[in-house]
């Protein structure tokens, strides 16, 4: 299910604790809402994704400094995928959407 697009927005928010960087993103369009798989539901929580609204295109150079990778949409997904090649084998399908967790370093 992973697009090939590197075109369109997310939102990017940076968590700093201790030695860890914690990179949240989501595709532009998710924030705020709510998505249900399995019987849970999955927020994606203005407060923990919600930062700065940017280009997928400009997406790397927020990875670059991340040890912590959470990523929910389709979109920002496949651009992850296209550098890291292990997020599209570790990503999981919740309400449609694709989302990711991963520990880099």
């Amino acid at each position: 299910m992973l697009v090939n697009a590197m075109e369109g927005w997310c939102y990017v928010k940076v968590h700093r604790r201790d030695k860890d960087v914690v990179i949240a993103v989501c595709d532009e369009e998710l924030l705020g809402l709510s998505l249900y798989a399995n019987g849970f539901e999955v927020k994606v929580d203005e407060e923990f994704y919600g930062g700065e609204r940017v280009p997928i295109s400009a997406l790397w150079d927020y990875l670059k400094e991340a040890t912590i990778v959470n990523a929910i949409g389709n979109h920002v997904v496949a651009a992850i995928a296209e550098k890291i090649s292990v997020a599209a084998e570790a990503a999981v399908e919740l309400g449609g959407k694709l989302h990711i967790q991963l520990i880099l370093k």
